[in-house]
């Protein structure tokens, strides 16, 4: 990936990086801060994950071309490394195909699981 081709932006505290339904443009890695991963159903929200420094999000709508699962907010002022979808693409598409396999396989059963936590903690 070209150095070039990232770019850093960063969020203040209790800012939405992206929200649950959206499109997924761009995956991130945490330089500095802290981000909560939180999925809601309508009513109530349910936080899934906290993504420190070194940290990578927003790289699951990359791969599967999916809205984002969830919403990524900044849990204190963050500074993230932005990884656009093309450059993540070209990632994947050099990847030995075995890896492509199992990351696609992880990736659903986060999803999954993701889904059925939120549907039995929130209703």
């Amino acid at each position: 990936m070209a150095e070039q081709s990232l770019e850093t932006r960063e969020y203040k505290s209790g800012e939405i990086i992206f929200s649950q339904g959206d499109t997924g443009d761009d995956a991130f890695i945490v330089e500095s801060g802290q981000i909560e991963i939180a999925r809601g159903n309508g009513n109530a929200e349910l936080v899934i994950a906290t993504i420190d420094e070194g940290g990578m999000f927003g790289e699951m709508a990359l791969m599967d071309d999916s809205p984002r699962m969830a919403t990524a907010r900044a849990m204190r002022k963050t500074k993230c490394i932005v990884i656009p979808k093309r450059a993540f693409s070209k990632l994947m598409q050099g990847a030995h195909p075995v890896l492509r396999v199992v990351l696609n396989t992880m990736m659903q059963r986060v999803r999954g699981k993701a889904s059925k936590t939120v549907g039995t903690t929130l209703g």
